[in-house]
């Protein structure tokens, strides 16, 4: 009877039909009785010693009493009123705890999403910065390449020109030589005392020597024999110098146990020269 007295208490909505339970409990046990009266009338037709009254009626008016109907279920209603309040109250507590608890993850989800969100920004914002260094360093590397790439084009036009150069520049430079020695500094006669002693001095081998100068230089070669002597450390009996007819102003040969050696002006501009143009060509 509890859950069925329970059950006519809830209340679905406001525009809802609100079944009351006392009543249909009236009403059922009206029918009760006059199911149970009219089942005593038809036995005590058949058998007036097997009759066996229901429900007597001053129970149930007692029951159904304006003053005492419902007594009973109004104060089991209340119970079970109270009961139903109280589960209410614990569903709201439980309800409470589920809000704070959903507050709270909602609060710490926030929190995450927020730090995912700076943290995805922060990668951007790096990915961004290191893109645009790598691309900033491509484009200088870029740069820099086009400007060794010149900076090689202008060494090897530079060398094409200088190996241009170098033959001219040492066919001027010794034709500067040959103008200064033959015809500025032809008079001067210790010139070719200077070319002899040099010449002397490259043969170590050698003992005696027959120097040949020009009849214009002999005098100043003569007059310098001691100091030829001296700078080449010969004997004056291993020394002589003659006069050449054939051998103009500036020539000079040198006759030797070795061999014959010429070091003449001309012939040292000569190799002069030659040492120049291999210089040039080993570059």
């Amino acid at each position: 009877m509890s859950n069925l007295y329970k059950s006519g208490w809830v209340v679905v909505d406001e525009d809802v039909r609100v079944i009351d339970v006392n009543d249909l409990i009236k009403k059922r046990l009206r029918e009760n009785v006059s199911a149970r009266a009219s089942h005593s009338d038809m036995g005590s037709q058949e058998d007036d010693g097997d009759f066996s009254s229901g429900l007597e009626a001053e129970k149930i008016d007692a029951l159904l009493d304006p003053d005492g109907e419902g007594t009973v279920l109004k104060n089991n209603s209340l119970e079970e009123l109270e009961a139903v309040n109280q589960e209410l109250e614990a569903a709201r507590g439980e309800l409470e705890q589920v809000k704070e608890e959903t507050s709270r993850m909602l609060a710490e989800t926030n929190v995450q999403i927020e730090q995912m969100r700076k943290n995805t920004l922060e990668e951007a914002k790096t990915q961004g910065y290191r893109e645009g260094f790598d691309q900033g360093m491509k484009e200088a590397q870029a740069e820099k390449n086009v400007y060794l790439n010149k900076q090689a084009q202008l060494e090897e036009e530079y060398r094409q020109r200088i190996s241009a150069l170098e033959p001219e520049f040492i066919e001027t430079l010794t034709g500067i030589y040959e103008h200064i020695f033959k015809v500025d500094l032809s008079a001067y006669h210790d010139l070719v005392v200077h070319l002899l002693i040099d010449a002397m001095q490259k043969t170590d081998s050698a003992r005696n020597y027959i120097v040949h100068v020009s009849k214009q230089d002999y005098p100043a070669v003569s007059a310098a024999k001691e100091n030829i002597l001296e700078e080449t450390g010969t004997l004056p009996a291993n020394l002589e110098i003659i006069s050449d007819m054939t051998l103009s102003s500036s020539q000079c040969m040198i006759e030797t146990e070795d061999g014959i050696y010429d070091c003449s002006l001309g012939t040292e501009l000569e190799e002069l020269r030659r040492k120049l143009m291999l210089i040039t060509y080993k570059k």
